[in-house]
């Protein structure tokens, strides 16, 4: 008996595999195609849709719109030096908030009623009203932050009797 023989009638199996795959990948840009138009007669189930981004743009602009913090918001396209009061002798410099882990921790400072935040390791605000005359933070200590602007060093720490819910 001659075991060639059989093997010429049986198929393949790499030969079977190919074929299904070759087949698979016409199919896949069939699948994928565009849909049916729709006729103009039909309403459309939903507007056009807009890109993730443009959506968050707006919530952001939304957000913005309500927002009523002094120093972080500023109502309106007004430049940051118009925004800011002009330096006083003695500034009300108050720590609203220590926050984070170890050498990440931020600090929210109230410099004449105007919000600040301040990273460790970072000598200006990251965000809130910032312009050239605003204090460097120099470190964060406990419940203590130290400022500088200039010459002037300032040492401000949270109150624990003021707490508000």
């Amino acid at each position: 008996m001659n075991r060639n023989r059989g093997a010429a009638t049986r198929p393949n199996p790499a030969a079977g595999f190919i074929g299904r795959l070759l087949l698979s990948a016409a199919l896949v840009p069939a699948a994928h195609g565009q849909p049916s138009p729709q006729s103009a007669d039909e309403p459309r189930p939903w507007p056009e849709t807009e890109t993730v981004r443009a959506l968050l743009r707006a919530d952001a602009a939304a957000a913005l719109a309500d927002c009523r913090v002094p120093g972080l918001c500023r109502p309106g396209p007004e430049s940051v030096a118009q925004a800011t009061p002009p330096a006083r002798a003695s500034d009300d410099i108050r720590v609203m908030a220590i926050f984070g882990l170890a050498r990440r921790l931020s600090a929210d400072i109230a410099v004449n009623g105007a919000v600040l935040r301040y990273q460790a390791g970072r000598g200006e605000p990251v965000a809130g009203a910032v312009d050239g005359r605003a204090y460097q933070l120099l470190a964060i200590d406990d419940s203590c932050v130290r400022l500088r602007r200039g010459d002037t060093e300032r040492t401000a720490c949270v109150d624990a009797g003021r707490g508000r819910p």
